[in-house]
């Protein structure tokens, strides 16, 4: 019997790999140990979801599958998309989001109206509540696959200092967050809890530099072991 494929799909503004960071920090190894094939694909950096998820879909078009999709943030919207108008449903049996907007985020609203450097990448528009409406909408679940997801939130004084402008910005409109995106927003499919975490703590990158206060780290890889171990048992 074949070992079970996952492939970790990651987010807006991310990547594969720089040079010996990986975006998903340390997971590619850990599912090497379990037993797991993984495929880490290589998406538009500041693309839109249309273009992303059409690279998605050319790079495990050679993939029989099945296919079990791991995704961090933006990367679930791209996976959504892949799987239901992309023929992805063919070769996917699941989809497991990590703080995705699935309902979108204001804070994509405050970005592309204000003066931030990345208001004019397509994704940011994307990401707007009122356009992953009609995204939702246009976008149905496909039969036979099983979707789950993760949230994630921090109190503020707990939020990177770089990123606590937005959380506290999100906090007032949606509620808790991680920085990135809500609570609310994160739900698709069986939602397996809220994690106590920043968004890119998420995916092991650490942007705590405050020297003069501690914060209870937390610790990614159990989480993903946990998702590969749902995989190994679905597969037997």
């Amino acid at each position: 019997m074949s070992s079970p494929t996952a492939v970790l799909v990651h987010g807006w503004l991310g990547f594969r790999r720089i040079l010996f960071w990986d975006y998903f920090r340390g997971v590619s190894a850990l599912y090497a140990q379990m037993g797991i094939r993984t495929l880490v694909p290589e998406l538009a950096w500041g693309g839109g979801t249309r273009a992303r998820s059409v690279e998605l879909a050319d790079q495990l078009a050679e993939e029989p599958g099945p296919l079990h999709l791991i995704a961090h943030s933006m990367g679930g919207i791209d996976a959504r998309r892949y799987i239901a108008l992309l023929g992805g449903y063919s070769r996917v049996a699941s989809l497991t989001t990590l703080s995705t907007p699935h309902r979108g985020s204001m804070l994509a609203d405050v970005v592309q109206h204000g003066l931030w450097p990345f208001r004019w990448l397509a994704g940011v528009h994307d990401l707007t509540p009122e356009v992953m409406a009609r995204f939702n909408d246009e976008t149905p679940d496909s039969a036979g696959i099983v979707y789950r997801s993760y949230s994630a939130a921090r109190p503020v004084p707990e939020l990177p200092w770089l990123v606590r402008h937005f959380g506290r910005r999100l906090e007032a409109a949606e509620g808790e967050n991680d920085s990135q995106v809500s609570v609310h927003s994160s739900p698709w499919g069986e939602h397996l809890g809220t994690l106590h975490a920043d968004h890119f703590e998420l995916i092991g990158l650490n942007l705590w530099l405050n020297p003069f206060r501690r914060r209870e780290r937390f610790a990614h890889l159990p989480v993903y072991r946990a998702i590969g171990e749902w995989i190994l048992d679905t597969s037997a």
